[in-house]
């Protein structure tokens, strides 16, 4: 019996090998779990890992996902492992007697768990730089920051830890990590996926989605996710049939202001080849997305404090400084900072609507600058000048969550010293369809989704 190439096969292609009988779950898996043991210890991406993952590929496997080894960001309960959303806050984590219904449902599609991957603690940061579990490390370059919070599960689909992974999204959790480490984040629209079983970090903003290395993988894996195998089945057919041709881009020149010079080269590249497939860039005016940017930062600490305040006040040094930090200043907060915070989601919620009229997709740059070096990441350089990076780097992937939007980010280039560029694409709600066929189509067109960060002798 053949088997497919590994580790960088598809979930699509290793389901179809499985269920033709071409390959078989357990030397998929044991092929990840070998790498793992071989590059984990210098990319640091798990927290832990499922102890029961061979005999999980020995049951009979069947469904979309059969064999198809996958990772879960350490946020969400999964049976076998302990939960500690990245703190100590919960002590040694939360019980891992019980599945998240979005796991049951991969688990049921065929889905193999690896393990629980690294994150930023509490999912309160964009570097992955966890004060109790160590950083997580950037396959591209190991000496930086993988983005974050979903960190550990970037760095795992890059390195071929793992075919694909589960991760959130509050401010840009998916995207940001996805669009560091060269990979496809996808934040379906809100509530598509459900979050219970979820440690949540602001339940109006929590999105769930799939990491993966192709848009194809991601369409598979949140119709699984979803639970709605019709919806699933209608994304594949938009993913192999998608094209460019008479697509309206919007461009919306906020998106591009204070973009790093090796940033918006590929991005502008990838609009023209955009355009030179059929699409038509449309000028979109967007009111009220700085203030939407600065409200959901507010929403963010206002409902995180509301969630941890009890352990927060009674076991604060189970918290990192930093993350502690953070949450503590969400005392500062008042009512009236709230309802203002709703006043400017409402607005963007509005103003997005209205762009949709005029734009199929919007399209942005994930990302204003590339990942700073760890230990020196609570600043980022955008053309010379040094921005907070938490603010940065959420500042073009924040309101689509605000406005419970799907948006994708695919690679789409390099910056001149070898680190992967993002391509965000945003549509309106349910029209998952718009985004997946447009990134689709891109990754038809360009090889970026399939280059390789290193060799495993670099590393």
């Amino acid at each position: 019996m053949s088997r497919p190439e590994l580790p960088f096969d598809g979930a699509r292609a290793i389901a179809r090998a499985v269920a033709a009988g071409e390959a078989s779950a357990i030397e998929i898996v044991q092929a990840h779990l070998e790498r793992i043991e071989r590059l984990e210890p210098r990319l640091n991406a798990f927290i832990s890992r499922n102890p029961v993952a061979m005999d999980d590929a020995r049951q009979g496997i069947t469904g979309a996902l059969a064999g198809v080894p996958i990772t879960v960001k350490d946020l969400v309960l999964t049976r076998g492992m302990r939960t500690t959303a990245g703190s100590r806050t919960f002590g040694e984590g939360l019980p891992a007697n019980q599945d998240a219904p979005v796991i049951r449902r991969l688990r049921r599609a065929g889905a193999i768990i690896l393990g629980k991957t690294n994150l930023h603690e509490l999912a309160m940061g964009v570097t992955t730089e966890n004060e109790h579990f160590g950083p997580s490390r950037n396959p591209w370059d190991p000496s930086r920051i993988p983005g974050g919070s979903s960190g550990g599960s970037a760095v795992a689909v890059a390195a071929g830890l793992g075919v694909a992974s589960v991760g959130t999204d509050t401010r840009g959790s998916i995207r940001i990590p996805a669009a560091c480490c060269g990979v496809t984040g996808f934040k379906p629209t809100f509530g598509l996926i459900r979050t219970e079983g979820v440690v949540p970090l602001a339940p109006t903003l929590d999105h769930l989605g799939p990491l993966t290395r192709s848009v194809e993988d991601a369409a598979l894996l949140a119709g699984v996710m979803s639970g709605w195998p019709r919806r699933g089945t209608r994304w594949l057919q938009v993913v192999d049939d998608g094209t460019a041709s008479g697509l309206r881009l919007g461009i919306c020149d906020w998106f591009f202001t204070d973009i790093d010079a090796a940033i918006d080269g590929p991005v502008r590249d990838a609009l023209g080849r955009f355009e030179r497939g059929g699409s038509r860039l449309v000028p979109v005016t967007l009111r009220g997305l700085p203030e939407a940017h600065t409200a959901s930062g507010v929403i963010t600490s206002a409902e995180a404090l509301a969630f941890h305040l009890e352990r927060l006040d009674g076991n604060p040094v189970g918290i990192g400084p930093l993350v502690r930090s953070r949450l503590e200043k969400g005392r500062a907060l008042t009512a009236v900072d709230y309802v203002h915070a709703e006043h400017a989601r409402a607005l963007v919620r509005a103003e997005f609507a209205a762009a949709f009229h005029r734009a199929d997709v919007l399209v942005a740059p994930t990302l204003p600058a590339a990942p700073p070096a760890i230990g020196e990441s609570r600043m980022v350089r955008i053309n010379g000048a040094e921005f907070p990076i938490l603010d940065a780097y959420t500042r073009l992937t924040a309101v689509a969550n605000m406005a419970g939007l799907p948006a994708l980010s695919i690679p789409c280039g390099f910056t001149p010293d070898g680190m992967p560029v993002g391509l965000q694409l945003i549509a309106a709600p349910n029209r998952e369809d718009l985004v997946l066929a447009a990134g689709a189509w891109l990754q038809r067109e360009t090889d970026w989704h399939t280059r390789q960060p290193f060799s495993d002798s670099a590393i």
